[in-house]
């Protein structure tokens, strides 16, 4: 009888965890910061109403598989900041662009890395799996993927700010 409501105490638990988990991944945000100081942050409701691209991605000598997200690109461009425009070169290949993780590891990209004028692989945000699974843990809510470079060193895992910052 003890074992049957420590089970069903358990269960109910376990039902309760679960039914919070995409509660938190909804609330999860990314905050956008321009270099003249404007910002915006994005939720992953937000994130989600974004155009969504998809890209194929490969860790180091693995097999490629496909990520999808949004684009660093559409983030900047709905926080103010339209690369597609031509803004002339000295106007992006003066500035960086600055990834933050939660537990404060930061990844920096020149923002020609992100100019569509350049033809870089793009740089995506996703807070779930190309097949729609939540993404691990320890990489979500919200990551950054590279998806041109096959060592993940750039990859930012719990992604929580991107910043565009002009450089002297």
């Amino acid at each position: 009888m003890v074992w049957q409501r420590r089970r069903a105490g358990a269960a109910l638990l376990a039902a309760m965890l679960v039914a919070a988990l995409p509660a938190v991944a909804e609330e999860a945000s990314l905050r956008v910061v321009l270099a003249d100081g404007t910002a915006r942050s994005f939720g992953v409701a937000e994130l989600r109403q974004l155009p969504l691209q998809t890209a194929e991605a490969r860790v180091r000598e693995g097999a490629p598989f496909a990520v999808a997200g949004v684009s660093v690109t559409a983030l900047l461009k709905a926080a103010g900041l339209d690369l597609s425009k031509n803004l002339g070169g000295a106007q992006v290949v003066g500035h960086a662009l600055v990834a933050r993780g939660a537990d404060g590891y930061r990844a920096v990209f020149g923002l020609a890395d992100v100019d569509p004028h350049f033809g870089k692989p793009p740089l995506l945000v996703l807070w779930a799996n190309a097949d729609g699974s939540p993404l691990r843990e320890r990489d979500g809510p919200i990551q950054l993927v590279a998806s041109g470079e096959n060592r993940p060193g750039r990859w930012v895992r719990q992604l929580v700010s991107l910043e565009v910052h002009n450089m002297p």
